[in-house]
C-alpha cells in the first residue's frame, strides 16, 4: 500500500517556486516604502541633530528598516507557503488519478479547514471511481 501522505504539498520547497507569482508585487512595494520611509525618517532628524545624534538615529533607522525587510520577506514566505501548498496537493491529486492511481485519498493540512469540503469531495469523486472501475477492495474486481 503507498503511502497518502505523498499527495501532500507543503514544504518550503514547494513553494518556492511560486513566491515570485504570488508575493512578489506585495513584496517589492511594502520594501519600497519601508526604505521611502526609512530614508524620509532620517533626513526629518537629520536638520534638528549635531553630528553623533544623527549617526546614532541613522543606525536605529538603518536596522528599523533592515529588520523590517527581514520580517516581509518571512511573511512572504509563509503566505506563499499557505497559498501554494493546497494548490500543489492538488494538482498532485489530479495527476494520479489522470494515471489511473484512485487508491490514494487527497490530505490537505489541518489548519486549512475551509477546504475540508474539497477533500471530501475529492475523496468521494475517487471512491466512486473506485467503485464504477471495479478497483481493489471494492465488489466486482478481478485482482
Amino acid at each position: 500500500m503507498s503511502n497518502p501522505r505523498r499527495m501532500r504539498g507543503t514544504g518550503v520547497r514547494f513553494t518556492l517556486p511560486y513566491m515570485m507569482r504570488y508575493s512578489a508585487l506585495w513584496l517589492l512595494v511594502t520594501v519600497i516604502a519601508i526604505g521611502v520611509f526609512g530614508i524620509v525618517c532620517y533626513l526629518a532628524a537629520a536638520d534638528h541633530l549635531d553630528g553623533a545624534a544623527r549617526q546614532h538615529v541613522g543606525l536605529v533607522l538603518a536596522v528599523e528598516t533592515v529588520l523590517l525587510i527581514v520580517a516581509v520577506g518571512a511573511l512572504a514566505v509563509f503566505t506563499t507557503h499557505r497559498l501554494a501548498g493546497p494548490y500543489i496537493a492538488l494538482k498532485r491529486a489530479f495527476d494520479e488519478v489522470a494515471q489511473g492511481e484512485l487508491d490514494r485519498p487527497l490530505r490537505l493540512r489541518g489548519g486549512d479547514v475551509h477546504l475540508r469540503e474539497l477533500e471530501d469531495s475529492f475523496n468521494g469523486m475517487t471512491a466512486v471511481l473506485r467503485k464504477r472501475l471495479g478497483g481493489p477492495g471494492e465488489p466486482g474486481a478481478t485482482a
